[in-house]
């Protein structure tokens, strides 16, 4: 058994203990309410607060919660639309227009719809509408990608609806938040909502839907919509107070700062960037050199170039979730020390003098010299891969960072012209990594093919609550040690406010207005200042 080999056996039986102990619960957590400055571009604020609360809306853009893709109104549509299923910011379930799930053996599920939910034209939400919805979000861009895995839906009565899934899934609960429209309203501009607002009949504001289990305790009677296009234009706005709420990525490219005078709350997503390795590439056919991989990215630096709004993984798990295992993560973290020693265990050494690493393939001599592909329009990826670069050069590897634009990244990604690249994806809550490590996977751009990873992805997928951890335990630890891929970091977005207007907010990544009837608005809070667009 070789050096690496060994390594990797005693990682694996060591994790069979670190198993029993308390999985990572997310620090990031702890600060959902965090009072600060986004990084990006920044404006300053001009004129005087309006005083009403206003959001943002793009009616050029779907208004419809399934195919709603602007950020702008799918911060609108949590208002006027009810998820089947909520998933709060520790990726746990809570009822909602579901209240009850039940499932076998994983491949069928029956849900049972909650009394009480109406639309805001009166009709009484049922099963139909849930399954209608279910159906349609399977074709739909926006959430079509988390639910490859139901075959169909269908309610069974006024109350039941039955969901049949194409592989054993114990975690579907998970991929339901989803909005719920009226059935046959698929089509139209703004379809049938039961949420706590409705639309006035100008469609320029929202007004509490008082038939709504939770109208005596909304914070506003009028929600005001404005239309601000552009990153500027609405920051604008939002700096003039003319708009009250944002959603801000600060991982996008259209990132821009939001200034010391608001209140910022992050919150997790399953938005997680990583490193795939290429199968056919020369380099990384070597087991060693892509083990140690796992040590070889300082991924608080590139925490740090998000302004703190990521958490820093190591394993294909966001570490608010429970079922993240702190402890074994903790081997990976970023040492050039640890990859150093995995390297020369591994027999790579400057053979010929040059100051760069080289292995031995029988007596051929094999030059290291890493293709690093990355998406330019990205300067906090761009950074990684330059810091990356860096540290790789102090200890002998050579590695060439490929910055391509859009286009020219994704045919080299997609056509296998690279060594290493940088990449990003958002995973359902299930975490299930069939896409990415799957033979013929749309997103296995490793070209990995591996029947017992894919067993083990299987076997997690199809654990109950009592072996779900252990399970999740055994996929991680072998993609860690087989490393195909190496997880980096998961973002967590902006919920951005006005100082002191908002109270209460508890975000998370499918509904950002969760709980709305627990806030406290005080619209007076925001800041005053003197008009100086005015000659």
């Amino acid at each position: 058994m070789s050096r690496i080999k060994r390594c990797i056996a005693l990682l694996l039986a060591l994790l069979s203990l670190l198993s029993l102990a308390a999985c990572g619960t997310a620090d990031d957590n702890k600060d959902d309410y965090i009072e600060g400055k986004s990084a990006g571009k920044e404006l300053g604020q001009t004129v005087a607060a309006d005083d009403i609360f206003t959001l943002n809306c793009n009616k050029s853009y779907s208004m419809n919660p399934l195919t709603a893709t602007n950020t702008n109104n799918q911060l609108v549509c949590c208002l006027v639309y009810e998820n089947i299923i909520e998933v709060d910011n520790s990726f746990e379930v809570k009822p909602n227009v579901v209240s009850e799930w039940s499932t076998e053996d994983g491949s069928s599920w029956t849900l049972k719809v909650a009394s009480g939910h109406t639309f805001h034209n009166g009709a009484s939400l049922t099963a139909t509408d849930v399954a209608y919805s279910i159906q349609l979000a399977t074709r739909s861009e926006r959430f079509k990608a988390r639910l490859t895995c139901v075959a169909g839906c269908s309610a069974t009565d006024s109350e039941t609806v039955t969901v049949n899934l194409t592989k054993k899934n114990m975690l579907l609960p998970s991929l339901l938040s989803i909005p719920v429209i009226q059935y046959g309203t698929g089509n139209q501009t703004y379809p049938g909502g039961s949420g706590p607002y409705q639309y006035a009949d100008d469609y320029n504001s929202l007004t509490v839907f008082q038939k709504h289990k939770n109208a005596a305790t909304m914070p506003l009677k009028t929600i005001y919509l404005k239309e601000y296009s552009g990153s500027e234009e609405t920051m604008s706005a939002f700096a003039d107070s003319l708009i009250d709420m944002v959603l801000n990525d600060p991982s996008s490219t259209t990132n821009i700062g939001y200034g010391n005078a608001n209140d910022i709350r992050g919150f997790n997503t399953t938005n997680m960037h990583y490193i795939v390795f290429n199968s056919y590439s020369t380099d990384f056919q070597n087991d060693a050199l892509r083990f140690a991989m796992n040590y070889a990215f300082d991924r608080d630096y590139i925490v740090s170039q998000l302004g703190g709004y990521a958490s820093a993984a190591n394993l294909p798990i966001n570490p608010a979730s429970s079922l993240y295992n702190e402890s074994y993560a903790k081997q990976f973290n970023y040492g050039l020390n640890k990859v150093q020693e995995m390297l020369t265990n591994a027999g790579m050494k400057d053979y010929d003098g040059d100051g760069f690493l080289e292995f031995k393939n029988g007596e051929e001599l094999i030059k290291i010299d890493l293709n690093f592909l990355v998406y330019s329009g990205s300067t906090v990826k761009v950074n990684a891969a330059k810091k990356f670069a860096e540290d790789m050069q102090s200890l002998g590897l050579q590695v060439t960072v490929n910055k391509q634009d859009w286009d020219n990244y994704k045919k080299l990604l997609e056509a296998g012209n690279y060594d290493m690249c940088y990449c990003e994806v958002r995973l359902g809550g299930d975490f299930d990594l069939s896409k990415l490590l799957t033979a013929g996977a749309s997103l296995n751009y490793g070209a990995v093919s591996d029947t017992q990873l894919d067993e083990l992805i299987a076997a997690y997928l199809s654990a109950n609550d009592d072996d779900r951890k252990t399970a999740c335990d055994n996929m991680c630890a072998y993609i860690a040690n087989k490393a195909y891929i190496v997880p980096l970091i998961f973002e967590r977005h902006q919920l951005v406010s006005h100082r002191g207007v908002v109270e209460g907010a508890k975000a998370n990544e499918n509904n950002p207005m969760c709980g709305i009837e627990n806030w406290t608005v005080k619209i007076e809070n925001v800041k005053k200042s003197e008009d100086t667009t005015k000659d």
